[in-house]
């Protein structure tokens, strides 16, 4: 079905470009001057689906809107960032800034959370895009080496036709060199915050839910289960699959026997994550 904006949504959506960094800073600032929307009352939402490449200044500036934001009292919300923007929040110290704001697309592409009401999906641009939505209108502009240009608005009729993949390669930009690391398969991760007392409960439930699917003839590529010190409380499944289709035989599978319920898995608090293997 067609995505229909509320009248009354009032958002700056921006999606960057596939590599990210000083050079993209000042391209948004000089939207967000023009159009004066460091005051703008409404959401900041960033769909990085795209992005591939992030160096530290561009992950400053990140870790400087969400402040700004926080300060404004703006809700930040951000759609599938890449593993990169969380390794990078990591060493600096500051990966509690995405806890609550990151969302994870459904099935179907499209995005769902109490936190606001509406959210665009996913519309791609190779070059990087900033909507402005006032009152459920948008302008939109594209990023650009030398600046930006305003663009026909984004069109959302046609989105999500599917749930967006994320790029097969990845590069980490270190000054002026590139190492690319290559994709060996489509993952699934799922982060249960289960709570200090109960992770070896969490620990017996997966151990007991991977068997179940082992007896069923389903088996993973790799599978990993490790429990977190920072943030405490929290485990973390990543089951690796060869491909998307082999992703999607799985999701088939718990459609159609139902017996993994009966296991009482955690699912309780759930933040899921779809992305290439790195």
């Amino acid at each position: 079905m067609p995505n229909t904006v509320p009248s009354d949504f009032n958002a700056i959506v921006i999606t960057p470009p596939a590599r990210v960094d000083s050079s993209t800073i000042p391209a948004i600032q000089v939207v967000s001057k023009r159009h004066k929307l460091a005051d703008f009352v409404g959401h900041r939402i960033l769909h990085m689906h795209q992005v591939e490449t992030i160096d530290s200044a561009a992950v400053a500036g990140l870790i400087d809107l969400i402040g700004r934001a926080d300060k404004a009292k703006r809700l930040v919300l951000i759609c599938d960032p890449p593993p990169i923007v969380r390794s990078y929040l990591d060493v600096y110290g500051a990966a509690h800034l995405l806890e609550g704001r990151v969302l994870s697309s459904a099935n179907d592409g499209t995005y769902t959370t109490e936190l606001a009401s509406f959210v665009p999906p996913f519309v791609p641009n190779p070059k990087g895009r900033f909507d402005i939505y006032r009152n459920g209108n948008a302008k939109s502009f594209e990023l650009g080496a030398h600046g930006t240009k305003e663009i026909a608005p984004v069109d959302l009729s046609s989105f999500p036709p599917k749930a967006p993949t994320r790029a097969n390669r990845m590069a980490v930009h270190d000054g002026d060199a590139d190492a690319e690391i290559k994709a060996s398969g489509y993952v699934h991760v799922r982060k249960h915050n289960c709570g200090c007392d109960h992770t070896h409960v969490t620990f017996d439930k997966l151990h007991q839910l991977q068997a179940w699917f082992r007896n069923k003839g389903f088996d993973f590529q790799g599978l990993e289960l490790w429990a977190s010190d920072v943030p405490a409380g929290m485990v973390t499944e990543k089951m690796t699959f060869r491909d998307r289709m082999h992703f999607e035989q799985f999701q088939t599978l718990l459609k159609i026997d139902s017996g993994w319920k009966k296991i009482e898995a955690p699912m309780d608090d759930l933040e899921e994550e779809f992305y290439w293997k790195y």
